[in-house]
């Protein structure tokens, strides 16, 4: 973000950072003078961007009391500044008219034609220091229940959707880790109005695209499950995964920009949600503004992370304390095992594919590959 973004961002903010920190006191004046809406700004932002509290208070001049009072502050004027949010006239779903103008998005994205996407999906885990009890008491979830086995880590589950341009357009952050990702979206208010279509909130003949933790649905296109699928079914696994991706690239570039996420985050549950809504907002304020440069890893954010994965005591003998492990043919072993996925599910959870009598976008999807006769695309190595 140059300085040019900066200050079109902090007139955005303005009003509200103003109801966030007024400049008089009900008593007295502040002793070191008053902290300008700028240098408020500036110092979220640095601690989102995985600034230190100590640093922020050498290089602007403030308590660390005051670096932590500008960064709550910020989060909640950007979470009530109506210009970030993200879909029009603050709505938590894009219309009709987005949802068209997102399905050309994806079209130009895609080989395959695709041209009835409105949003990708998938959930994210954000990690998070174990949750106290007094915080559990208060949401009455036990503490447990925010461990994720499968990554071993405490957090909670990040349901959201993009659009082409890997623009959160929908998101929901109300589940603990444990909670799979098809429960998390099924109860969640999109997953509920969706399955019961009393709003009308998907065009007609439009879909979303998602892995195989979801299933068949009128507004859900999912793989083909199988590993020895061939022909149509393989072609069309490869050009859905193509523009399923998208929400992969998404959350790639979300964690890569706010270095805060990259380590474990060391604040209540209860602030989790409207800190990771804000930086998603300010995630699509950065493409919205072209500012598509984000810093590389510092090496003590790596050290950080290798020191809290090493803490965690695995007993396996091929754990090497990196982020990312990967096995002897190159595929990370976290991604191994996806039907844990599932641990949390009773088997009546999950509704019935739909009768292959009932059209749905995803089998008129595979029927536009098989027309076009497109098959999958074998990159082979070249020859020295």
């Amino acid at each position: 973000m140059n300085v040019e973004q900066f200050n079109r961002l902090h007139e955005e903010l303005l009003p509200e950072l103003l109801k966030e920190f007024p400049s008089t006191r009900k008593r007295g004046r502040p002793p070191n003078g008053v902290i300008n809406t700028k240098l408020r700004l500036s110092a979220a932002i640095r601690f989102y961007a995985g600034g230190s509290p100590l640093d922020i208070m050498l290089s602007h001049g403030m308590s660390r009391q005051s670096v932590y009072r500008s960064v709550w502050g910020t989060t909640d004027a950007i979470n009530a500044t109506s210009s970030l949010s993200f879909n029009q006239n603050n709505a938590d779903f894009p219309s009709h008219e987005e949802q068209k103008e997102i399905a050309e998005g994806f079209k130009m994205r895609s080989k395959a034609d695709f041209d009835r996407i409105c949003l990708a999906v998938d959930g994210m885990l954000v990690w998070m220091v174990q949750p106290t009890a007094a915080d559990c008491v208060e949401l009455r979830v036990g503490e447990r229940q925010f461990h994720c086995a499968r990554k071993d880590k405490f957090g909670m589950n990040l349901m959201a959707g993009c659009d082409h341009m890997c623009r959160f357009r929908w998101a929901d952050i109300c589940h603990p880790g444990l909670t799979s990702d098809y429960l998390a979206f099924a109860i969640s208010d999109l997953g509920v109005e969706l399955e019961h279509d009393n709003n009308n909130i998907m065009k007609p003949g439009y879909t979303m695209v998602g892995d195989n933790a979801w299933v068949p649905r009128p507004w859900m296109a999912t793989p083909i499950p199988g590993h020895c699928i061939s022909g149509t079914d393989d072609a069309y696994n490869f050009y859905h995964s193509q523009v399923r991706i998208t929400i992969e690239r998404a959350f790639g570039i979300f964690m890569h920009r706010w270095g805060v996420l990259r380590r474990p985050l060391s604040v209540s549950i209860l602030k989790v949600p409207s800190l990771v809504i804000c930086l998603m907002k300010l995630h699509n304020y950065c493409i919205n503004s072209k500012s598509y440069f984000t810093p590389l890893t510092l090496c003590n954010d790596e050290r950080s992370i290798n020191q809290m994965a090493s803490s965690r005591g695995s007993t396996e003998t091929t754990h090497n304390a990196t982020a990312v492990q990967l096995n002897a043919r190159g595929i990370p072993v976290a991604l191994v095992g996806g039907g844990h996925h599932f641990r949390d599910r009773p088997c009546n959870r999950r509704p019935a594919v739909p009768d292959t009598e009932t059209t749905i976008p995803m089998e008129e999807m595979r029927k536009q590959v098989a027309l076009m006769g497109l098959k999958r695309k074998i990159r082979r190595s070249k020859r020295i």
